[in-house]
């Protein structure tokens, strides 16, 4: 694929923005760390991870690498499942605000599916799903206070759907419903949301066994080219918000959920949905709803009832299977 031709964008410089980061220790948050930084952030690195090297706390040793570039850091160490508030409260002390939340911490552990699921589990979905609802809640009124501001959220390909690793597709699947509940409750305050779904050699993807998939990360996906994605997200001039993107290897494409127009019965008889498994099953014909309302509206639509206006605040959804701007 050859780079396509884009209009011409303003530089993209900040100007003393307060970002979080979490899981900033390695990988992705050290990338976003360090865009973010050198264009002109202030960083609070969050991350949980253990002590390396000279008994140097991973958060610190990123801020140790930030400073001596001039950037102003700070580190925090605080588990993000159960201290969004302290992580927030890190901020505010250093720096006395909060502009950007970039909830990117998360892990990929996860036993097999079995009885004990709901147990062993946990954990990985809480790296990701409450850790986000931790930071971007204990955020949210500072981001209010300051007139808006931009939150990023980390999903994963993994969302398509991943046998080996359940608990953690489950996870990262969340983060799209998330992303655009977010964002439409933050539209009127200013603030943007939006969700990466990265692919890139990082802590996580290093430790895959060897094989043709670790090498492809290895070789093709290096955080930086996320980085870069997510430190546009994390601009005042980008006013995109409630997506979701497929970002890596300098590539990034927009992901939506969509929905085909569906079959009728009037018998309601098991049987007549199996008779129409073909139509059921059909691409044909799809729509792209950007909220429940569009598709209530939608299933209104199809089955022929009148859609009242205020069910849908945003305007029609687009027939024509396109997403409405």
């Amino acid at each position: 694929m050859l780079p396509v031709a884009c209009r011409v964008a303003e530089t993209i410089v900040f100007s003393g923005e307060v970002a979080v980061v979490t899981g900033a220790g390695g990988g992705l948050g050290r990338a976003y760390a360090h865009m973010l930084g050198e264009r002109g952030c202030r960083i609070v690195v969050n991350d949980v991870g253990r002590p390396h090297g000279d008994n140097v706390p991973v958060a610190q040793s990123v801020v140790d690498e930030l400073q001596a570039k001039g950037i102003e850091a700070v580190a925090d160490d605080h588990n993000a499942i159960t201290d969004g508030g302290a992580i927030i409260a890190t901020a505010i002390d250093a720096f006395g605000a909060v502009d950007i939340v970039v909830n990117n911490a998360g892990i990929g552990a996860g036993s097999p599916i079995g009885p004990n699921s709901a147990d062993e589990w946990r954990e990985t979905i809480d790296a990701t799903l409450q850790t986000s609802i931790a930071v971007t809640g204990a955020a949210w009124p500072y981001l209010i206070e300051r007139g808006g501001g931009r939150i990023v959220m980390t999903g994963s390909p993994a969302m398509f759907g991943a046998s080996t690793t359940i608990p953690y597709s489950a996870a990262k699947s969340s983060m799209y419903g998330f992303t655009r509940s977010v964002a439409a409750a933050g539209r009127r305050h200013g603030i943007v949301a939006n969700n990466v779904m990265p692919s890139a050699l990082t802590r996580l993807t290093k430790s895959l066994p060897p094989g043709p998939m670790a090498q492809l990360f290895a070789d093709h996906y290096p955080p930086e080219d996320v980085a870069s994605f997510v430190t546009w997200l994390c601009h005042r001039s980008c006013t995109v918000s409630g997506e979701s993107f497929s970002v890596g290897g300098g590539r990034a494409a927009r992901v939506v959920l969509s929905e085909n127009r569906g079959v009728l019965v009037e018998d309601q008889a098991p049987e007549s949905w199996a008779a129409h498994v073909d139509e059921l099953m059909s691409l044909d014909e799809v729509v792209f709803p950007l909220s429940m309302n569009d598709e209530v509206t939608w299933q209104a639509h199809t089955l022929g009832k009148p859609v009242p206006a205020e069910l849908a605040p945003g305007g029609p959804l687009d027939w024509n299977r396109k997403p409405r701007p």
